[in-house]
């Protein structure tokens, strides 16, 4: 039996790199002289630089920078006392407030988490983090492509969840983040640590067992607290038609004309055309050729279907078109993307 406890406790120890990140804050708050600092930690170079130069820190980092290969999903504690830093990243994040305090800042708005708190990051959001305390905060770092495959068996599930996840890959007003606030909900917090633990396992199952707690997870967390979850505001926010609108082509993108979608709200096409275009920044053929590559890629790294029952599956009978347009966007045959992937460990 898992006594999360211990691994709450262990948690909350400082690493040696946190207590070279604390000294320096202390020091530094106090005006105190860096030269003892400094000669101890020389061989620190890499803490060293962090600290003397964050603006070097990568603002833009890669999901292959935190996720090992052939994972989908990594889960770590954030370093306390870390200079703030403005960043963005190409894949979805999660901030758990383990316990303590930290504050989550953005370019128009900060918010304050306390334990119990759990933001979902968007990627490409601009944002920094504080934890200048004891505070023990957990990042779980997930793939894009990881979403598609949670989120095939429920992309009909109107959850803002799911929703939330959608309009980040197809939307041209993004939701830059949800906040739910689990409060003392031992249940959510133990996934998230199963999750941790899990992935210390380093065996051909532990991803695997990771992406299905986190398919459980968030079924749970929308099941128990979606009256406690906050949508930042938007003057861009959708209607509730523009959600039909997009929620309907997302779930019949593989056989769906715009004059089907045009017929099925009693538009005009040419009203429809423009609608579109306002909910996603694209042309409904454009909206419609993203979402059946992002789904063949799915299917390609997540299923055995050859690459004939993958192009009729998304809308496309001939095969040959599937591949030409598979090949325009990513430089290469479905074929070849799938060995790739296989061969690094990307498809499961």
């Amino acid at each position: 039996m898992v006594n999360y406890d211990i691994i709450i406790q262990d948690l909350s120890v400082f690493t040696r790199e946190e207590q070279i990140y604390q000294e320096y804050f202390q020091l530094t708050r106090e005006d105190k002289s860096l030269a003892p600092f400094l000669a101890r930690y020389k061989k620190e170079t890499e803490y060293l630089s962090y600290l003397q130069h964050p603006e070097n820190i990568d603002s833009s980092p890669t999901e292959d920078k935190f996720i090992s290969s052939g994972r989908n999903v990594s889960i770590v504690k954030h370093p306390r006392f870390f200079p703030v830093f403005y960043h963005k990243h190409d894949f979805f994040e999660i901030i758990f407030v383990l316990s303590g305090t930290c504050t989550q800042i953005f370019e128009d708005r900060k918010i304050r988490l306390t334990t119990g708190d759990l933001c979902i990051m968007a990627p490409n959001v601009v944002h920094a983090i504080e934890v200048f305390d004891s505070s023990v905060i957990l990042n779980i770092i997930i793939r894009r492509s990881t979403f598609l495959d949670i989120f095939i068996n429920t992309v009909r599930d109107k959850t803002q969840i799911s929703m939330f996840f959608l309009s980040n890959i197809y939307e041209k007003n993004k939701v830059p983040y949800l906040l739910f606030h689990t409060g003392e909900d031992d249940a959510i917090r133990n996934y998230l640590l199963d999750m941790y633990m899990e992935q210390l396992q380093l065996d051909e199952y532990s991803d695997r067992i990771i992406c299905s707690i986190l398919t459980i997870f968030f079924t749970q967390l929308i099941r128990l607290h979606r009256k406690d979850m906050e949508i930042p505001q938007s003057s861009d926010s959708r209607s509730a038609l523009e959600t039909q609108v997009f929620n309907y082509i997302v779930n019949h993108y593989a056989d769906l004309s715009l004059e089907q979608v045009a017929a099925y709200f009693h538009f005009s096409v040419p009203y429809c055309s423009k609608l579109i275009k306002k909910i996603s920044g694209q042309s409904f053929s454009d909206l419609q050729e993203n979402i059946r590559l992002q789904q063949s890629e799915n299917l390609l790294l997540y299923t055995q279907m050859s690459v004939a029952d993958i192009s009729d599956k998304i809308g496309y009978k001939n095969p040959e078109t599937f591949i030409r347009m598979f090949k325009r966007h990513r430089r290469m045959t479905p074929s070849r993307f799938r060995k790739i992937n296989t061969e690094n460990g990307t498809g499961r």
